[in-house]
């Protein structure tokens, strides 16, 4: 009976801690660019997670809509990182990125490189709400 009690506890407990931990340790969920011109949906594909612009500004004539478009490829956890390609839609060129979360899980730091190293920029988006 005392180790159910006690199983039943830690099971509350861990109940209590798991949206917080998830969302630290996962950054699903909606984030808002840098400069706030775009929000970005990060959800699970193919055993990774993927980000995909899910609103942006109106395009002007002749130009494509940014909405739909993928540009977190399939990134891959990396112990408190998560890895992969990234597209800029600035430029149209693929990156090496990462993506990583501060311990408030509000804040998502994005990094691309060149391709083999060398010069890499980066932004902190923040959790839309």
């Amino acid at each position: 009976m005392r180790k159910a009690l006690a199983f039943s506890s830690f099971l509350v407990v861990a109940g209590l801690a798991s949206p917080a931990v998830l969302a630290a340790q996962f950054p699903f969920g909606m984030w808002r660019v840098a400069d706030g011109t775009a929000i970005i949906r990060v959800s699970p594909c193919g055993g990774g997670v993927c980000g995909t612009v899910a609103a942006a500004p109106k395009p002007g004539p002749g130009e494509k809509s940014a909405v739909g478009r993928k540009i977190l490829l399939n990134l891959r956890r990396a112990g408190n990182v998560w890895k992969g390609r990234i597209f800029n839609l600035d430029n149209g060129k693929i990156y090496d990125g990462e993506i990583s979360q501060d311990a408030d899980a509000d804040h998502l730091h994005v990094q691309g490189c060149l391709p083999g190293g060398g010069l890499c920029g980066g932004e902190t988006w923040k959790r839309a709400r």
